[in-house]
């Protein structure tokens, strides 16, 4: 008997345990070609938990039976949104079995009637003032927190010398605020993974120069009698330079060109440049005037009509004859034309395909893409991509500083607010050593890395473990 309800209490243990135990649901997302639609907008039922598909377009949800979650809806413009319930994948998932997720594409021509009453404007340079107009009244204009996951890699042809990945909290105070006043966190840190082979002495050359001519005040602990071979005096170089280039929070408001949109014009003395030390891309009435807008054509989102806008240049941008030459501006814009909502901007500089040195191939100098899903019938930062040349680069410049981030939940309560902005730190220094906390990324909703992502921070790993 004693046997018997050991036996059945261990059962019963073993049965709750395998009930609560943690179930990934690793799944593709694809169109009726079974081609991969990347970036789409995944969002777990109920509640305020999403992620987005990986370039590749995967995406992972960790699923327990104490997460309540009945469905996940998925959406992407020009395709039909779609809901999945969470228990079908489960039994899938069970049966060892692949998910590939279906979603059918949905656009139309100008041509074609389909809004019904809703009238379709042809100009599309009034349409992007018209979404400039409009923003104050989308974004949120209370105080928020937006979770997000942040990856930055600095990469080289096909490898990684650097490898940083942590879980972030940003305190926006409201869209009628600047985007400077906005707080960061860095809440948990995944990975920091650093193989760089710094040349200290020229570094160290360069950062005097720099605080010779002016342009940099630095550290002062580093000063012209310090020596270049010092452990400390490398620690303070690579600390400098880390935060000048590369602070999540430069990022973060020099990539947001939509949250950071700027009344008026543009100042001449600021001209647009890919490093941003003299200013950055910025939406005002002066990037109207600099661009040329086309109207591309009309998709569909959530079962809402959206314009597709082409970005160029017009002989008003800067320095347009030097542009013409090599780098141009190109972009697209994805604007909802219910109420002029901006959903998607996808921005950078080009080698101008035209001039002859480049031979027809168009290449990034620097890329952007902003990304905004909605709650509450307000627009939040769903994605957020930066892929511009590294502060590390060679000679040959072919090195690139990739740093991408990823919404997972956006918080509104006051209280819970209020509780995070007096108990969180607010440095927003992902360089900040911190330690691995294993339960926390265990529940986690990251941006799945892509195979050849993977295979990169797979390859870092080894490298490091060699040394």
């Amino acid at each position: 008997m004693y046997k018997f309800i050991l036996a059945l209490l261990v059962t019963s243990i073993a049965y709750t345990f395998s009930t609560l135990a943690q179930t990934k649901l690793n799944c593709r997302l694809e169109d009726s070609q079974h081609q991969a639609i990347p970036y789409a907008s995944i969002k777990i039922m109920p509640g305020l938990l999403g992620t987005i598909t990986n370039a590749d377009g995967y995406f992972e949800i960790k699923y327990t039976s104490t997460n309540e979650l009945k469905n996940i809806q998925i959406s992407c413009i020009g395709y039909q949104t779609k809901i999945f319930p969470i228990d079908s994948l489960f039994d899938q998932e069970k049966k060892k079995q692949e998910i590939h997720l279906t979603l059918k594409k949905q656009s139309y021509q100008l041509q074609e009637v389909i809004v019904g009453k809703q009238e379709i404007l042809k100009d599309a340079k009034q349409i992007f003032a018209n979404a400039i107009a409009e923003l104050p009244h989308l974004l949120d204009d209370s105080p928020h927190i937006g979770k997000y996951y942040f990856r930055q890699s600095h990469q080289l042809d096909t490898s990684i010398n650097r490898l940083l990945e942590a879980a972030v909290s940003i305190y926006d105070p409201g869209i009628n605020n600047d985007i400077e006043t906005c707080k960061f966190n860095i809440d948990e840190l995944q990975s920091s993974l650093d193989n760089r082979n710094i040349d200290y002495k020229k570094l160290l050359h360069q950062y005097l120069y720099a605080r010779k001519k002016k342009k940099h005040a630095g550290d002062p602990r580093i000063t012209s009698n310090s020596s270049y071979k010092d452990p400390l005096i490398q620690q303070y170089l690579l600390q400098d330079l880390d935060h000048s280039k590369a602070l999540f929070s430069k990022f973060y408001i020099a990539t947001n060109m939509i949250r950071g949109i700027k009344k008026g014009n543009r100042k001449k003395s600021l001209p647009i440049n890919p490093h941003f030390k003299n200013g950055r891309p910025v939406i005002t009435e002066s990037f109207i005037k600099e661009h040329q807008f086309k109207l591309d054509t009309i998709l569909m989102f959530n079962n809402d009509p959206v314009y597709k806008i082409k970005i160029l240049p017009n002989k008003r941008y800067p320095n347009i004859k030097y542009q013409e030459r090599s780098l141009i501006p190109i972009g697209i814009a994805y604007i909802r034309i219910s109420d002029y909502a901006f959903l998607d901007l996808d921005y950078g500089y080009i080698n101008n395909p035209n001039y002859k040195y480049s031979k027809g191939k168009s290449k990034y100098y620097f890329h952007f893409k902003v990304k905004f899903k909605e709650s509450n019938k307000k627009l939040y930062l769903s994605y957020l991509y930066s892929n511009r040349f590294d502060y590390n680069s060679d000679l040959t410049r072919r090195r690139r500083l990739i740093q991408e981030l990823s919404n997972t939940e956006i918080i509104n309560n006051p209280d819970s607010i209020r509780k995070q902005l007096s108990t969180l730190n607010w440095k927003g220094d992902q360089y900040e050593k911190l330690p691995y906390n294993e339960k926390f990324w265990k529940n986690y909703f990251s941006l799945l890395p892509t195979q050849e992502e993977q295979l990169l921070k797979d390859n870092l790993i080894k490298k490091l473990s060699d040394k």
